[in-house]
């Protein structure tokens, strides 16, 4: 076992301890009464801002794939790849979106790859930008957070710049080999053309970062619809508070299965810090996370099925196929 594998191995166990430890802190008999307490109007409210959560992430992913995406698959490849992304452990499910995109129609692991950091990114930086948004609105300083998102924002800017340049060196190299080499370049270039079409067209990289944006907003609402389901009335701006550290504890690596544990420990703090009895934000982020991902589970199967419905099975390697064999060269890089 590689030195990657064992510490992805010890990250997910301390992420697995910390589930079971908040959970415990909970009391799992009250998380499953709040989640069997939902009232069905609220739930079904959320489950509609959950669609449409899918549905800008399918617009999104449209816009940076390419035309080869076409709109009637962006949004269920969109779905597949959030329900792989919270059901497989150790965030194994993340690279779901390569093979997904491939049996959409958009070709290559390194593009599919590419995809997959710059969504990552773009979701980071909108997490930024409301998280700005939250300090101003309930009564903090946005300064600190918003000189966050400058050097960030100045941080990808040097990335890509010396991305540029590592990249020409490459073509350089490259450019007269054969094999994997060539196909690996042919890939790079044309995410670069990609990414080149959308910073000079305005009117697309402002589609993008709006639909970064209403994805967290249209999150903001499934989050507020549940816990009005649940029969709590906290306010709406808390609630933000709490949808960002949730945000936040999710990206951490210490994560064994669906982000739960860090997920549930970035929501209560958050909310601890603007007033809300941790304990009750505990057991309250457990029985919502608990809806969601019952909500990522209909709608991942959905797309999949539409997905296989539409893809001729008789000209492409199964799913599951592209994932092991994007996974074996993963690890073995």
């Amino acid at each position: 076992m590689t030195a990657r594998r064992r510490a992805t191995w010890w990250l997910g166990g301390a992420g697995l301890a910390l589930a079971v430890a908040l959970l415990l802190a909970a009391e799992p008999r009250e998380v499953v009464a709040l989640a069997l307490s939902a009232r069905w109007p609220q739930v079904s409210l959320a489950f509609a801002f959950a669609c449409t959560t899918a549905t800008l992430r399918g617009l999104r992913l449209r816009l940076l794939a390419g035309r080869e995406l076409r709109l009637t698959r962006s949004a269920p490849v969109a779905a597949a790849a959030q329900l792989a992304s919270v059901a497989l452990p150790l965030r194994i499910g993340e690279f779901a979106m390569v093979p997904l995109l491939q049996a959409a129609g958009v070709p290559g692991a390194v593009r599919g790859l590419s995809v997959l950091v710059i969504a990552r990114v773009l979701d980071t930086l909108a997490l930024l930008a409301w998280a700005v948004l939250a300090a101003g609105l309930v009564g903090g300083s946005p300064a600190a957070a918003a000189v966050t998102l400058v050097i960030l924002a100045g941080l990808l800017s040097l990335g890509w710049a010396a991305g540029a340049r590592a990249l020409r060196r490459l073509a350089r190299r490259w450019r007269n080999r054969s094999g994997w080499r060539r196909r690996s370049l042919s890939q790079l270039l044309r995410v670069r053309r990609e990414l080149s079409h959308l910073a000079h067209s305005p009117l697309r990289g402002t589609a993008v970062v709006g639909l970064s944006l209403a994805i967290w907003g249209s999150i903001w609402g499934v989050t507020w619809a549940l816990v009005r389901a649940i029969g709590l009335a906290w306010p709406v701006l808390p609630l933000l508070v709490g949808v960002i550290g949730a945000g936040v504890g999710s990206s951490l690596p210490v994560n064994f299965v669906g982000n739960f544990g860090s997920q549930e420990a970035g929501w209560t703090a958050a909310l601890a810090a603007v007033g809300v009895d941790p304990r009750a934000a505990l057991a309250a982020g457990f029985a919502c996370h608990l809806w969601n991902l019952g909500f990522n589970l209909v709608l991942g199967l959905a797309g999949g099925v539409w997905l296989a419905a539409v893809q001729p099975g008789s000209s492409r390697r199964p799913f599951l196929a592209r994932l092991r064999s994007l996974m074996s060269s993963g690890r073995g890089a």
